[in-house]
């Protein structure tokens, strides 16, 4: 009996002291699957993105919820497709890029983001860049 007591509490120290993996997410406009070296591509070269690649997780049929950065980023935060969110665009722009874009609504602040849900996880987050 003493036997499994010990055991159960290795297994939960073990279980309480495991560290999340870390994790980084990176978003880019207008760059498709193909403008990387780890898919293929010689005539860029993208050497830390590549060993990135090699060392983590690769998902190849990730899809952009819009065309337009915007609404794309909003539905990465959210979870939620564009027009679920309130983030979405009312016009042309995605088919002709020199219409002006005409962004409407925005994420409401009532929202649980993935950063939010990242904390709460025990992670520390930061967004850089265009957000």
């Amino acid at each position: 009996m003493k036997c499994i007591e010990v055991t159960i509490w290795l297994f939960l120290a073990a279980v309480v002291s495991a560290k999340p993996p870390n994790m980084v997410f990176m978003l880019m406009d207008d760059m498709g699957w193909g403008d990387l070296g780890v898919y293929g591509n010689a005539a860029k070269e993208t050497p830390n993105l590549d060993k990135m690649a090699a060392e983590g997780m690769l998902l190849p049929s990730f899809y952009s919820a819009n065309p337009l950065c915007s609404p794309s980023r909003a539905a990465m935060l959210t979870g939620r497709l564009p027009i679920r969110n309130g983030f979405y665009s009312t016009n042309a722009h995605a088919r002709n890029a020199y219409t002006p874009q005409n962004i409407v609504g925005g994420i409401p602040d009532s929202e649980i983001l993935f950063p939010e849900l990242l904390l709460q996880a025990g992670y520390a987050t930061k967004i850089i860049g265009k957000w």
